[in-house]
């Protein structure tokens, strides 16, 4: 099969994603901004290979990658939590928010400093991702079709599906955070088949559109979780108690709508 296959092309974009999560953690500048878009990068990967995993043997790739990211994920979502902190400020005019911020700003500082200690450059997590990348060059991406690509995010999309169905069901915190990370998946997915021109679920444009609206909707709540278990630990911060009754009370999310 030529090398201008979907399946070629889709085992280049994931190259292209891995090559991303390195260039992030090896550069310079803002290490939170740096973990960001390689763990955006990771999951971008990882969606990629979601697609294929009935066609080729990606299980030890994948977890490579999986591990990478989860070994980011306290970085990332101290400084996320500061951000949302930052945004209810914003939002509320309440200065006892910006004070939150700035404390859990110098929180997600300390964190980095620690992470860079352990491991200068994150060069271990480098070289895990270019393991895996090696690892995915080897398998034979011009064997897959359109149809297999299309099938993996029909299976994916079933998976969104039943996560949602679940969620609503029964709307405990592990039920809303599995749909919220299946709809970004297949929102990343939809995205890439997009780039790869091929017609996904049915070639309805606003699919998309619609995948970004809910994963956001979705994201948002669980900025709001992540936030409130933050705080609760926060002893130090003398308006704790305040802010943590602002969430308790709906008012934020009523806000945020």
């Amino acid at each position: 099969m030529p090398s201008s296959s979907h399946g070629s092309r889709l085992g280049r974009l994931l190259q292209q994603e891995c090559q991303a999560a390195t260039a992030a953690l090896a550069g310079s500048g803002d290490v939170h901004a740096r973990v960001h878009e390689a763990r955006k990068a990771i999951r971008r990967a990882r969606s990629l290979l979601a697609l294929v995993d009935a066609d080729l043997e990606v299980e030890s790739s994948d977890a490579l990658l999986r591990r990478t990211g989860d070994s980011l994920g306290m970085l990332r979502d101290a400084y996320s939590v500061a951000r949302t902190a930052g945004k209810l400020a914003r939002r509320t005019q309440d200065p006892r928010w910006s004070e939150a911020e700035a404390a859990l700003d110098a929180r997600a500082d300390r964190l980095a400093r620690r992470e860079l200690a352990a491991d200068p450059g994150f060069a271990s997590r480098v070289r895990a991702i270019r393991r895996a990348a090696k690892q995915l060059q080897a398998l034979p991406w011009d064997t897959l079709a359109s149809a297999d690509i299309r099938a993996g995010l029909v299976r994916q999309s079933r998976r969104a599906d039943k996560a949602a169905r679940r969620a609503k069901k029964q709307p405990l915190l592990q039920n809303l955070h599995r749909w919220r990370r299946r709809v970004r998946r297949l929102r990343m997915q939809v995205d890439a088949l997009a780039a790869l021109k091929i017609s996904p679920l049915g070639s309805d444009p606003a699919v998309s559109r619609r995948l970004h609206a809910l994963s956001d909707e979705l994201g948002w709540h669980q900025d709001l979780e992540v936030l409130a278990e933050t705080l609760r630990r926060m002893r130090s911060l003398a308006c704790r108690q305040a802010l943590l009754g602002q969430l308790r009370g709906g008012a934020i999310e009523r806000e945020a709508a």
